[in-house]
């Protein structure tokens, strides 16, 4: 590619685009009795449940379990409005309450699980859940798939976003959450102001790690 083929390509591609999110995930229903079953929570995200303290024992009821695959998103569709979405990072089996959400080749699933816990669209989801009370709303995938996001047009650049707060937790857990208001204020920038260049507000954010 010539140097001014790059120019025109930079000036008609955008760095972020528009898309709704139906557009990205797919609702899956496969469902199985014999994996491992996991959880949704707002402050952990997906994990085994044989890794809480709460005792699981859906008896019989466990064949009607939904299957999760690595990098599926998955949300609790009553506390989806409090942020409990995550991506996977197991394989197993989750209650029907939650909607497991498969995304399409577009989609690095881990920049998801930051932007799909962002507060702007915590009110979306708040808004377009059906029910008469907090304790009652449930966020169905049709309506989830009708909001409208701000992504990277670049994978390559979701996947850099994602895996960077992913270190950046590992960083924060290591250090005992020392830094968890420096980290909030540095995801609000990175989705903010981040485009199709490295530098910018991800430089910011790598010199404060520094």
């Amino acid at each position: 590619m010539d140097g001014n083929t790059a120019v025109f390509r930079a000036l008609i591609v955008p760095a972020w685009e528009q898309r709704k999110l139906g557009e990205l995930f797919e609702e899956s229903d496969e469902r199985a009795s014999d994996r491992e079953i996991l959880s949704v929570s707002v402050a952990n995200g997906i994990y085994p449940a044989s890794e809480s303290d709460r005792e699981t024992n859906p008896g019989a009821s466990l064949a009607n379990y939904k299957i999760v695959h690595f990098g599926d998103v998955v949300y609790n569709s009553m506390r989806m409005w409090q942020g409990a979405v995550d991506a996977s990072r197991y394989d197993g089996i989750v209650s029907p309450a939650y909607v497991v959400a498969r995304p399409n080749s577009e989609v690095y699933a881990r920049f998801f699980a930051r932007l799909l816990r962002q507060p702007m669209l915590l009110k979306q989801y708040q808004q377009v859940s059906q029910g008469n009370s907090k304790d009652t709303q449930v966020l169905k995938f049709d309506d989830f798939a009708s909001i409208g996001i701000s992504m990277p047009a670049s994978e390559n650049e979701q996947r850099q976003i994602g895996g960077f707060f992913d270190r950046l937790d590992s960083l924060i857990t290591l250090h005992q959450r020392k830094y968890c208001g420096v980290a909030s204020w540095m995801l609000g920038v990175a989705l903010v102001r981040l485009g199709s260049e490295s530098d910018g507000a991800f430089g910011e954010m790598k010199h404060v790690l520094r």
